[in-house]
Order: structure tokens, then C-alpha cells, then sequence
């Protein structure tokens, strides 16, 4: 029978390797088809529908807007227009998390955690702190990559869902203005009826003057700036901000120091004249009552320790 030291030995050295066994044989092949990342594949996809729709919008609103006589609203056409980088921006962002969702993942769970697995059982065996201490980093950050786009989009849909339909109201108004004024620019209709008289009855708005249309482009304008930074938060900030969250918790984890309980191995008394026989001091029997001393004498003779 194994003693306790043995036993907890055995153990720390067979944790890790069911870890790596399960990660790599079972959670790996299957994490693709799993319902956590279905569900997030389908609101990534979600999102870069959204961010589509909406680069869409404002390039159409940007060219609508490009068309009124006399370039008065060019200058905010110009903005519209130079959203178009953000919105590259955040579809990148996008696909970095397609990515990790469908390769990263698994990566982590069939590489990445066996072989930190690996370090630290590596770490025991030949007792170097610095290559356990190696082998927890890794899988922490193995962990971290595992959960964080999962959880980032799920913390997304439960805590942003009111912003995220200010995004698609944006979108909404933003196309439907943008319709509206090609169809205003586009109507051959001649009349007494002025442009602005047109673009009045087309937003049921009274636009009397290209000040109350500029006034109208610089809202749409502020909404889009805003849908943006909602876009950017959601998609991009949150998940680095998850990132370095599992990172910590998981590291504080690791980094716990439980102290073993003690445990008091009581050995077989001994009196003191089979004490001093077995270790070669004869006793007489009249000096048995002084025998504790002998015996005490005679091992710091020899260097010993009792």
C-alpha cells in the first residue's frame, strides 16, 4: 500500500495527464459541433450582417447626399463616407473570432493544454519550479482563448441587446434617407414645388432651408459616430477585455498556495534501555534511572540527532 507522501505524489502527477487525455480525445474533436459555438458562429454572422447593412447605408447616404446642387453637402457626404474604415476595422475583428471559434479552439484543447500538461508534470519530475510555472501559463492561456470569444458574445447579447437596436434603428433610418433623397433627386417632375418643399413631404419634416437639412445629415451623422463606437465596444473591446479577465482568474487560480494538512505519524514508544541497545550503548542496571542522559550524551558524541 502506497504511504500518504507517495500517494499525493501519484496524484499530482496523474491529474494533469487526465486533463491532457480528455482535452486531446474527447473535448477536442467534438468542441466544433458543440451548442457554445454554434451559437456564437451564429452571432458573429449576425454581427457582420449588421456591419454590412450598415456600410451599405452610408455609402448610399454618403453618394445621395453628394448629389444636391451646388456641393452644399458634400463635406458631410465626405464624412459618411469615411466611416468605411471602422466598419473594415470591425469586420476584421470579426474574423479574428470566426477564427478562433473554428481553428483556435481546438488548437487550444488538442495542442495547447496537452503540452502545457506535459511542462508540468516535467516541472515534477525533475522538480525545476520555472518549467511548472511555464506549463500553468500556457494553460491558463489555452483556457482563456477557449472561453473568451464564447463568453464575450454572450455577455454581448445579454447585457448590449438595447444598444445593439439603437445600431439597427441607425441602420434603418440611415438606408430609408438615403431612398428617399434618390428618389427626391431622381424625380423628373417639374412644378412649384421647390427641393426643399420635395425633401419636406418625402421626411415629413419641415426642411424650409438647407440649414434644417444640414441640421437633419449632422444627426444622422452623430448616430452613425455613435452605432460605430457601439460596433466597436461590442465586437472588439469586450472580447480583449474578457481576454485578460480569464487570464487573471485563472492565473490567481493557479497561483493559490493551499497548505497540505498536517498529518502526525505517532511511532511505537520505546523505552530508553532499547533505545540505547539499538544504538550499541550498554546500560548498567544501576544507571538505568540516569539512562535518558547517557543516551543523549552519546549521540552528541557521535553528531546524531534524536
Amino acid at each position: 500500500m502506497l504511504s500518504t507522501g507517495k500517494a499525493k505524489k501519484v496524484i499530482k502527477y496523474l491529474i494533469p495527464l487526465f486533463i491532457a487525455v480528455l482535452s486531446f480525445s474527447i473535448l477536442a474533436p467534438k468542441v466544433s459541433d458543440s451548442k457554445t459555438v454554434q451559437a456564437s458562429l451564429e452571432s458573429i454572422d449576425n454581427s457582420q450582417a449588421t456591419v454590412l447593412a450598415f456600410a451599405g447605408a452610408t455609402t448610399a447616404a454618403s453618394l445621395a447626399m453628394s448629389a444636391f446642387p451646388d456641393d452644399f453637402a458634400t463635406p458631410l457626404a465626405n464624412t459618411l463616407s469615411n466611416m468605411n474604415k471602422y466598419f473594415i476595422f470591425i469586420l476584421i475583428v470579426l474574423f479574428v473570432e470566426r477564427l478562433i471559434l473554428t481553428e483556435g479552439i481546438k488548437v487550444a484543447l488538442a495542442y495547447l493544454i496537452p503540452i502545457a500538461c506535459g511542462f508540468i508534470i516535467l516541472g515534477l519530475a525533475i522538480k525545476k519550479d520555472a518549467v511548472k510555472a511555464f506549463g500553468n501559463k500556457l494553460f491558463v492561456l489555452a483556457l482563456a482563448v477557449t472561453l473568451v470569444v464564447p463568453c464575450s458574445t454572450k455577455f454581448t447579447e445579454v447585457v448590449c441587446a438595447d444598444y445593439l437596436v439603437y445600431v439597427d434603428e441607425t441602420i434603418e433610418e440611415t438606408s430609408d434617407g438615403a431612398g428617399k433623397i434618390n428618389d427626391i433627386l431622381t424625380d423628373s417632375e417639374e412644378g412649384d414645388t421647390t427641393l426643399f418643399e420635395k425633401i419636406s413631404n418625402a421626411f415629413k419634416n419641415a426642411v424650409q432651408s438647407i440649414s434644417d437639412l444640414l441640421d437633419y445629415f449632422n444627426n444622422l451623422i452623430k448616430k452613425g459616430g455613435n452605432s460605430i463606437a457601439i460596433l466597436i465596444v461590442t465586437n472588439f473591446v469586450l472580447p480583449i477585455l474578457t481576454l485578460f479577465f480569464f487570464k487573471w482568474l485563472f492565473g490567481e487560480l493557479f497561483a493559490l498556495n493551499l497548505p497540505a494538512p498536517k498529518i502526525n505519524i505517532l511511532a511505537p514508544k520505546r523505552d530508553h534501555k532499547e533505545l540505547a541497545e539499538a544504538n550499541g550503548i550498554t546500560i548498567d542496571s544501576d544507571e538505568e534511572d540516569d539512562s535518558s542522559r547517557r543516551i543523549l550524551d552519546k549521540f552528541e558524541e557521535k553528531g546524531d540527532e534524536i
